[in-house]
């Protein structure tokens, strides 16, 4: 009994030992130290910048995204057509081979129709060339000119050539053509055009006509076979 009264209790050290308490200074060893508070480092240069651009690319995204809401308003509201053009007639009083060289005088009358109810053109320039078997058997720069909306202007297209040498199988090919008194051709126009819409004008566009027509060659002369209508690109 005595014994067990000088035994120590558990968890407590004995009388003259050093106490291990947690206290200031205590496990300061390299084990436990209480951790510095956390400042938040001021933002640098390169923060600034990030911000910055972040903020000029949502703008951008922005202004083309409300372009685009912009131009398809305008589309759905003018509702823009191409204009239609027509071979309505033709001439040839010309068309001699000699030699494998051409000698040809031409008048196309054609007409342009611009269908838009808003939308008026400015053709700012104008050039028709002929060709025969992809060889160009003429060439002229047209007047410019103003199409009003809902509106018809007649062109008046000469063309003519002058000892043009035909390459390849193009003469005998028109050797032919001339024999069975058909001549099939293409009429073509490249255009330097703008849209204008009340005040506003667009900028300018390239427009290419195709207009493959037939003359009816009776020997001396020809005329068109039938009106055409061409096709147009823009």
């Amino acid at each position: 009994m005595a014994a067990q009264q000088n035994k120590p209790a558990t968890g407590y050290p004995a009388p003259g030992q050093p106490s291990y308490a947690m206290g200031p200074g205590a496990y300061n060893s390299g084990y436990a130290q209480p951790y510095p508070a956390y400042q938040a480092r001021p933002p640098g240069p390169y923060s600034r910048h990030n911000f910055m651009f972040r903020r000029i690319l949502a703008l951008i995204i922005t202004l083309a995204v409300l372009a685009g809401i912009a131009i398809l308003i305008t589309w759905l509201v003018l509702r823009p057509h191409r204009p239609k053009f027509y071979v309505e007639n033709a001439t040839v009083s010309k068309l001699n081979l000699n030699a494998d060289h051409l000698n040809s005088t031409m008048t196309f009358n054609i007409t342009s129709r611009n269908s838009n109810k808003k939308i008026g053109i400015y053709y700012d320039a104008i050039y028709a060339k002929g060709f025969y078997d992809r060889h160009m058997i003429g060439y002229n720069q047209l007047e410019e000119f103003y199409q009003g909306h809902k509106s018809t202007k007649a062109i008046l297209c000469s063309l003519s050539s002058n000892d043009l040498l035909l390459e390849g199988k193009a003469s005998n090919d028109l050797t032919q053509d001339l024999a069975r008194k058909s001549v099939d051709m293409t009429v073509r126009l490249d255009a330097w055009i703008r849209f204008k819409v009340g005040d506003w004008t667009t900028r300018h566009y390239t427009m290419i006509v195709y207009c493959d027509i037939t003359i009816d060659w009776n020997g001396s002369s020809g005329h068109l076979a039938r009106p055409k209508r061409c096709d147009v690109d823009i």
